[in-house]
């Protein structure tokens, strides 16, 4: 009796998780692979990050064609950073993805999680990112920097250009 009990429990439990993994799908173009990774902080060295811009920029994204530009991007010590740059197969080096480093200034307690994407014309991508973590407007006198590394792979070939919007800030970036 117990195992079945633990069985169904765990049936009911994975519903949710399944639906969300569906509606992610369901919200991005079919001949376009995504891969995403969450990162609590700055990755990036001086220049391509968002700490590199006006202070009143609070939304920035950078992209990458090439393992070498990517790696040298990153600053040293950054792990999951650099495992994430290594699995990708980039189109400078005779692979088919390009990697987009979305970063927003904000509270401590926010995390960054793809939402969705969508074309905006032949090689055009729209990413929106969501905030999670907190409800409502989010200030703060002390912000910090959240990352979210995209490995997009697009049958179509390499966008041209990557708009992402993170709470209702946008950033573009020529790919």
């Amino acid at each position: 009796m117990k195992r079945r009990a633990v069985v169904a429990g765990l049936v009911v439990a994975s519903a949710g998780c399944t639906d969300r993994l569906h509606d992610l799908a369901a919200s991005t173009p079919r001949d376009l692979a995504v891969r995403s990774r969450y990162v609590d902080g700055n990755p990036l060295v001086e220049g391509k990050s968002v700490r590199s811009l006006p202070e009143e920029l609070l939304t920035h994204a950078a992209s990458f064609r090439s393992k070498s530009e990517a790696e040298a991007a990153v600053l040293p010590g950054e792990s999951e950073t650099l495992a994430f740059v290594e699995a990708t197969s980039f189109v400078d080096d005779g692979g088919e993805s390009i990697l987009v480093a979305a970063q927003r200034l904000t509270a401590p307690e926010v995390e960054l999680r793809l939402g969705s994407i969508s074309r905006t014309g032949d090689h055009s991508l729209r990413v929106a990112v969501d905030v999670a973590g907190v409800r409502g407007e989010v200030e703060t006198d002390d912000p910090v920097v959240k990352t979210l590394l995209l490995r997009l792979t697009d049958e179509r070939g390499p966008p041209e250009r990557v708009v992402v919007s993170i709470g209702g800030d946008r950033a573009g970036v020529t790919v």
